[in-house]
């Protein structure tokens, strides 16, 4: 009955771990721009996922919920979706982008998540950039207001600094989830090691072990 135990332990301690291992998967970020103060004209948003040489490994990035005053859209290169649903980009051609017609004055917003494959030693990088209605000039800033450099094996480097854009890195749900069913097994885990005698391994993963919970 005790080797029951342990092994039924161990075995919760495992999920727990396996669990918590979705909280370190790739971020989501939720990219705010805001235009309140470049007037209310037409513009537009220029969003572009582009490799950096040709040994690139293969990204998709996919834009969705998005929040805003939007207009049409122009797709290149490997991009396809639609602003009411989800848009995807892909570096498979070495770029691909979304012109997006967009009316000033507000707060635009989506969420952006990543896909980095393997077979690539190069990155790439996510930019957004605001144009006039033409395209003929820059607003805002000359440099993207969001750049998001992927490199294969290392953590993203984000680079919204500036009065009119972010991206905020956050928890998807299933994150959020597995997380809280880890902590709930762990929390298993201890109870069940404050009722039976354990190895100094398993009394190592319940620090308050041996003493009363209440």
């Amino acid at each position: 009955m005790l080797n029951l135990k342990k092994f039924l332990s161990r075995s919760l301690l495992a999920v727990a771990l396996g669990a918590c291992a979705g909280v370190f998967a790739a971020p989501v970020y939720h990219v705010t721009i805001d235009t309140s103060t470049l007037g209310n004209s037409s513009a537009v948003l220029d969003l572009e996922l582009g490799a950096l040489t040709g040994n690139a490994a293969p990204v998709t990035a996919t834009l969705n919920h998005f929040m805003g005053a939007y207009g049409a859209s122009d797709f290149s290169g490997s991009a396809s979706g639609a602003i009411g649903s989800s848009v995807r980009l892909v570096n498979d051609a070495g770029y691909s982008g979304l012109l997006q017609s967009i009316i000033l004055g507000g707060l635009f917003s989506f969420d952006l998540s990543f896909d980095v494959g393997t077979g690539g030693l190069d990155g790439s990088s996510f930019t957004a950039m605001l144009y006039n209605a033409d395209s003929s000039a820059t607003l805002g800033m000359d440099t993207p207001l969001v750049q998001i450099d992927l490199m294969p094996g290392q953590a993203d480097v984000v680079a919204p600094a500036n009065a009119f854009a972010s991206a905020t890195a956050v928890p998807e749900p299933s994150t959020l989830l597995s997380m809280v069913t880890g902590l709930a097994c762990w929390a298993s885990v201890c109870v069940a090691a404050h009722a039976d005698p354990a190895s100094p391994r398993e009394k190592a993963a319940c620090p308050g072990r041996g003493r009363r919970l209440f």
